[in-house]
């Protein structure tokens, strides 16, 4: 497995799925994700992913997509990151990141798949306001369906 860049720490695209649809009742069912896209802590994209899977690419996406296949979601271009040498790293981060990164939401189950040579890693956020993670950051497996949220935890 190629060994990822090690940027500037800020030079990575970071990703916050959020649920943005459920339903109080016993048994959750999320049918939306709402995904922020933040370079250097400037939010870059936010779009609202219907489907119950996305795919994170980077580049034009592919126009032969099939309705049962995921949603797909291309990464900004960093062009407008100030400094070069970011941009130059995060555009290399963002190559390694083919052929994709997918989420999928499996009955009240967030699941991630890397794809990708990029390493990926991925943490609980804290409460709203809080700059702290609930959990620690995680490398994400390559080639293999990782749970990455429950939200069942809000229901108990």
């Amino acid at each position: 497995e190629a060994t990822a860049l090690e940027p500037p720490h800020q030079a990575e695209p970071y990703l916050a799925p959020s649920p943005s649809a459920c339903t109080a009742v016993q048994e959750p069912s999320p049918g939306a994700l709402d995904v922020t896209i933040m370079y250097k802590g400037r939010t870059v994209l936010q779009k609202v992913v219907g489907h119950p899977s996305c795919m994170f690419l980077y580049g034009p996406p592919d126009p032969a997509v099939r309705a049962t296949d995921p949603q797909q979601v291309a990464f900004p271009s960093p062009a407008e990151l100030p400094d070069q040498k970011q941009l130059r790293y995060t555009e290399e981060l963002l190559r390694q990141v083919a052929p994709g990164l997918q989420l999928e939401l499996r009955g009240p189950q967030l699941w991630a798949r890397r794809m990708g040579k990029c390493k990926v890693y991925w943490e609980v956020g804290g409460p709203p306001g809080s700059a702290s993670p609930s959990t620690p950051a995680c490398l994400l497996p390559r080639n293999c369906d990782t749970p990455i949220f429950d939200f069942r935890v809000f229901f108990r």
